[in-house]
């Protein structure tokens, strides 16, 4: 009965509250709803500078906000805050119940101090999804989808992962864990995946005009970037705004002056001007090394589950830490990562908290996930003040906590106990 009661508490608590910082500013879920609107009428939802923040997401991220731009505005909120409530609560059921798995040479589930470690290092980003009003739980719940899938060996892995490729094309790195770890049928799944539900909408809501959705898509917000490049472009993007917390965009800021000022932008935030060339080239340096982190994971999980008689259960394990780092890689890697973006924190988080509370030991673990959780959460602005946040996000703390967390991670796969350890280490 509490249980009921918390969660209709919940629901018309949150759902009030939401409604009404609705009422006071810039949020997404008008920008989503828009974008729905437009699509069922074949309308342009690819505009720029022209009424307000523009829709720049894949054509079939509009889709699921057709029918919610049926309800009246007052509404339209509420009924947002229910849907991520409930993903949010989808995606810690998975995570509950990957956490209780049997472990082979390892201890018992230690649940508590689990869900303590994955909510303090990982939950900190998911509140900015809701005060933010934006679908990154939804990219969130098909990546934990995938991560489930792909633990169990499952080439449904590849449909989660193309399903969040087709509402925001970042999760195509999955194409680099299965395509690593050589499992053609999961890297067909995405694909597939990927380009009918991305090609769903010329069906279901033709333009008007009767090009394209994707290639208006690609036209007016992919022909620009650059490859080392930050995301910029007028009414969408400013590539030195500090609320972007890639690795394009702190080498951005940390490298080259602010060319467009304003609100989240730190003037004083550049360690030395390399010009555009040389902090294309850092950039580039930074992503090829996470990428290099990004396939040792993947090599690393294969050879941990050759390693053990029982591959399965192995799988379970390290399957889960390959897909939270790609998950890191994931934000890390992207021309445009906001704060809300960083929700997935909650997958390396309950990753990490599980090896950290069912061991083996490892003192070089505790310190990485030490420093990511106070680079990261500890350096909010309602613990340090909006003062030294911000100054900490200009210099790219969100992005050297995830880095950090990516780190973590490797780590973990690096020294996951195989069946020939086992053996050494009995007289």
């Amino acid at each position: 009965m509490l249980a009921i009661l918390a969660y209709v508490g919940a629901l018309v608590g949150g759902g009030s509250y939401f409604s009404m910082r609705a009422e006071r500013g810039d949020r997404e879920l008008p920008v989503y709803v828009v974008g729905g609107e437009r699509m069922a009428a074949g309308a342009e939802i690819y505009r720029r500078g022209a009424d307000g923040k523009p829709f720049t997401y894949p054509p079939f991220a509009a889709v699921p906000f057709v029918p919610l731009a049926g309800a009246s505005a007052a509404w339209q909120p509420i009924l947002w805050f229910a849907i991520n409530l409930h993903l949010l609560l989808g995606i810690l059921a998975v995570l509950h119940f990957w956490a209780v798995r049997p472990s082979p040479g390892r201890a018992p589930p230690r649940l508590l101090w689990f869900w303590v470690l994955t909510l303090l290092v990982g939950g900190h980003h998911v509140a900015s999804v809701f005060s933010n009003q934006s679908h990154d739980l939804v990219v969130a719940i098909l990546v934990v989808l995938t991560a489930r899938a792909w633990s169990l060996g499952s080439a449904s892995a590849g449909v989660w992962a193309g399903a969040g490729a087709a509402i925001k094309a970042t999760p195509l790195i999955f194409l680099g864990l299965f395509g690593a770890r050589l499992r053609i049928a999961p890297l067909a799944a995405l694909i597939a995946t990927a380009a009918v539900l991305s090609l769903l909408p010329d069906w279901l809501f033709p333009r008007a005009d009767g090009h394209s959705w994707v290639v208006a898509w690609f036209d007016v917000n992919l022909r620009g970037l650059e490859v080392g490049g930050t995301a910029s472009a007028d009414g969408a993007w400013n590539a030195h705004s500090y609320l972007n917390q890639s690795l394009s965009g702190a080498f951005t800021r940390l490298f080259t002056p602010p060319v467009i000022t304003g609100d989240f932008v730190d003037e004083t935030a550049m360690l030395v001007d390399l010009g555009p060339a040389g902090c294309k080239v850092a950039t580039l340096a930074s992503e090829v090394a996470v990428l290099a982190l990004l396939v040792l994971c993947a090599r690393r999980g294969a050879r941990a589950v050759a390693a053990n008689a029982d591959r399965r259960a192995t799988q379970r394990t390290v399957g889960f830490g390959e897909v939270a780092a790609f998950a890191c890689g994931m934000v890390l890697l992207s021309p445009q990562s906001s704060k809300a973006h960083f929700c997935i924190w909650l997958l390396p988080a309950a990753f990490l908290a599980d090896r950290l509370t069912r061991g083996p030991r490892d003192r070089l673990l505790w310190p990485l996930v030490i420093g990511a959780l106070v680079l990261g959460p500890l350096m909010t602005k309602g613990i340090v003040g909006s003062g030294v946040g911000n100054f900490m996000l200009a210099r790219g703390n969100v992005a050297v906590s995830t880095l950090l967390l990516l780190l973590a991670t490797l780590r973990a796969l690096w020294t996951e106990p195989t069946t020939r350890d086992s053996e050494r280490a009995q007289p």
